[in-house]
């Protein structure tokens, strides 16, 4: 019989991993709410999620408006 493992949510921002502040949110509704303690999240994207361990980790990455391309 296979085991169900429940998988908890981490998002990263610049090296700091941030708790999930309601399970039931939206990744984009996260990063809003963490936008407002780190101004520099305001748009910003969200990686796709990665499997470490029993963790979903999403990683917040701010706009890079002075690139090229």
């Amino acid at each position: 019989m296979a085991a169900i493992i429940e998988m908890s949510r981490v998002f990263r921002y610049a090296g700091l991993d941030l708790e999930d502040p309601n399970p039931e949110l939206a990744p984009r509704e996260v990063l809003r709410h963490y936008a407002r303690m780190h101004p520099r999240l305001n748009g910003a994207k969200i990686v796709d999620p990665v499997v470490e361990g029993d963790k979903q980790v999403y990683e917040f990455r701010e706009a890079n408006y002075g690139d090229k391309g």
